[in-house]
């Protein structure tokens, strides 16, 4: 009888705030080592941080840049409703002191960000530690998977949906989130005002709070019913026409957020030749 493969190890975190996270190999990189010195890894909204999913990534990151620290953070579900961007931001100060930890004389970042609630991150780490040291945080690659997107109202519903409860709860959540969908399609269709999705996507292409040079891959997929193809796929095209340099990988009928798992040889394949041409 055939047995499941085991589950890869757990990476060790420190908690360094009540969302971020920091793991450091358990020995010093050799002088000649090449991998990123850090890895700033920006979670999907509300994934719980004892996921599978996520640990596979880690490994997966570990696996293929042994010598790496690993910066990662969370992305809570209330920073997409009812949180402030104060409260948002907060947890998110320790991220100047996480960088700055890094003992390499050298610093080589490399960023992984996953959907719409990477990408919140993601702006807000660049605008806190642009303002708290002046510079543009220093990247020398970025990986985009399935983000960023400016969701229409049944994308927004697929994302919002997916934690629902079963029975009777379900019916007067459902109804208000889709009250909220409603209405902020009215006030950005009809109103004309951009939703904070919408303000999120040229931050990633302004050059005053992300690194220009960072070299990016972007990967999506036509079968996303959260991030549509058209999204991921238009900013890569705005990044390029910016002189950016960017690769892209394209998925047909493959879940939101499935490549890394569902074609890993490819995208993990990817991301290491992404390294290759940044480092």
């Amino acid at each position: 009888m055939a047995t499941a493969s085991p589950s890869p190890p757990n990476l060790e975190f420190q908690k360094l705030s009540k969302t971020i996270f920091l793991y450091t190999p358990p020995t010093p990189a050799p002088a000649n080592s090449t991998d990123p010195t850090t890895i700033i890894f920006c979670q999907w909204m509300g994934i719980s941080p004892k996921s599978r999913s996520l640990n596979t990534v880690y490994n997966q990151h570990h696996t293929l840049f042994p010598h790496s620290r690993i910066v990662t953070i969370r992305s809570l579900p209330e920073y997409f409703s009812t949180a402030s961007e104060s409260t948002r931001r907060g947890p998110l100060k320790q991220i100047i002191s996480a960088i700055d930890s890094d003992p390499a004389p050298e610093k080589r970042i490399l960023v992984h960000l996953f959907s719409n609630g990477g990408t919140q991150t993601f702006t807000d780490i660049c605008d806190i530690y642009r303002k708290g040291t002046g510079h543009v945080l220093p990247v020398k690659a970025i990986t985009f998977d399935s983000c960023p997107g400016r969701p229409t109202a049944t994308e927004g519903w697929a994302a919002l949906s997916l934690g629902l409860p079963n029975g009777l709860l379900w019916y007067p959540i459902a109804a208000t989130i889709w009250l909220a969908l409603g209405i902020q399609a009215f006030v950005r269709n009809w109103l004309g005002i951009p939703t904070f999705l919408d303000r999120i996507f040229p931050k990633l292409n302004d050059w005053s709070l992300v690194d220009r040079n960072a070299k990016r891959l972007y990967v999506w997929s036509e079968g996303d019913k959260i991030v549509a193809a058209r999204d991921p796929r238009e900013h890569a095209r705005l990044a390029r026409e910016e002189g950016v340099s960017v690769v892209t990988l394209e998925e047909k009928d493959l879940a939101h957020m499935t490549a890394c798992v569902k074609d890993g040889e490819r995208y993990w394949g990817a991301v290491s030749k992404l390294w290759e041409s940044a480092k």
